[in-house]
């Protein structure tokens, strides 16, 4: 983490740009006990004193905020919202891992369970017939895997159909952190080459996250694209 905070200040500064990376990171270095991040950076939440491990991708959006809007930061209080909610949310996401790793080790040698036949009305005179495990849902037509990429993609470069899809996205909210947020997960997405119809088979929500996005966010921008292409009307 040093070495990258050196490379961009060496960077910034051999350009003649101000370089806000060095009081960024002096900071929001770990102030100590109880927080047992040595020699590390975090955030430390005001109200409960809880201590959030910031890395490196954390520390590179505060110094984007610095520099997009001006920010003075000099000690933890200083920290945006925008950066709390995405670390509050990085944080629920990471326990709700935990137990859902948690719930499969107690569970690894479960007893088999009882089978249900479920009929589903055919386009057919017969009817379909689906087995699922007890207490599962019916596995409907629609949620067949190999049919998430059968979407249509407007007439449009992919890269500006990822836009004009992020632009309807923004548009569903008010707030603005998660305008951001909308704007960070085409950000994400672009920079790593995904087009639509990869981003609607992948659902990979982790990979958002990940890089930062909300899970809320991530989740919607994940899952609406067929939303999204039933809406769009060509210009």
């Amino acid at each position: 983490m040093l070495a990258d905070r050196d490379a961009q200040i060496d960077a910034e500064q051999s350009s003649g740009q101000y370089s806000p990376w060095r009081s960024v990171y002096n900071a929001l270095r770990c102030p100590g006990p109880p927080c047992d991040n040595h020699d590390g950076h975090c955030w430390q939440d005001p109200v409960g004193k809880k201590h959030y491990k910031l890395k490196t991708h954390h520390l590179r959006h505060l110094v984007h905020l610095v520099k997009k809007k001006n920010l003075n930061i000099e000690s933890h209080d200083d920290v945006p919202d925008e950066v709390r909610q995405q670390l509050y949310a990085e944080e629920q996401h990471r326990l709700e891992r935990q137990r859902k790793t948690g719930r499969q080790s107690s569970n690894e040698s479960p007893p088999s369970a009882p089978i249900n036949i479920h009929l589903l009305p055919a386009q057919s005179a017969q009817a379909s017939t689906l087995i699922t495990p007890a207490g599962s849902p019916p596995l409907l037509p629609y949620s067949d895997p190999s049919l998430d990429d059968a979407i249509m993609i407007p007439d449009l470069p992919l890269d500006l159909a990822v836009r004009k899809y992020s632009d309807w996205q923004q548009r569903r909210v008010n707030s603005q952190i998660l305008k951001d947020n909308v704007d960070k997960a085409c950000d994400i997405a672009l920079t790593n080459g995904l087009d639509l119809r990869q981003i609607n088979k992948d659902r990979d929500v982790d990979f958002f996250v990940k890089h930062g996005v909300v899970v809320g966010v991530a989740r919607r921008f994940v899952d609406d694209v067929r939303e999204w292409l039933n809406d769009y009307q060509p210009v």
